[in-house]
């Protein structure tokens, strides 16, 4: 028993003393960079995991989307993905009512034939 209380007569001074020495240690966190200058209405950016609003511009103006349809497009090709009816390798041939959509484009001639996933990736990024 005498043993054990010397041990913990040392132990929890250094104990405190490294808990003391811990609470001192600053860390410096990067500052966040001023949001880019862009040609847009407005835009709205956040950290999906804690939701902190990282930075906006009109983030409280109402507004619609910048392309509903590909939103609506994107949802309906990973339904597609998902049920197996459609594979992300599979080809899609450009036909020419496509290609002379108005709009963000590609810039793939008509009669290319062209992954599901480049497609996807394309309309995305555009």
């Amino acid at each position: 028993m005498p043993h054990s209380k010397k041990i913990r007569s040392l132990f929890l001074p250094f104990l405190a003393f490294v808990v003391l020495l811990s609470g001192g240690v600053a860390v410096r966190a990067e500052p966040i960079p001023p949001p880019p200058q862009v040609p847009v209405r407005g835009y709205v950016l956040m950290d999906y995991q804690s939701g902190n609003l990282l930075a906006n511009m009109k983030g409280d103006e109402r507004m619609e989307p910048a392309s509903i349809t590909k939103l609506m497009t994107a949802y309906v090709i990973y339904k597609a993905l998902k049920s197996g009816k459609i594979h992300l390798d599979d080809k899609v041939t450009i036909t020419e009512r496509a290609w002379k959509v108005v709009g963000s484009k590609m810039f793939v001639k008509v009669g290319t034939q062209v992954p599901v996933e480049d497609l996807l990736m394309g309309m995305v990024v555009q």
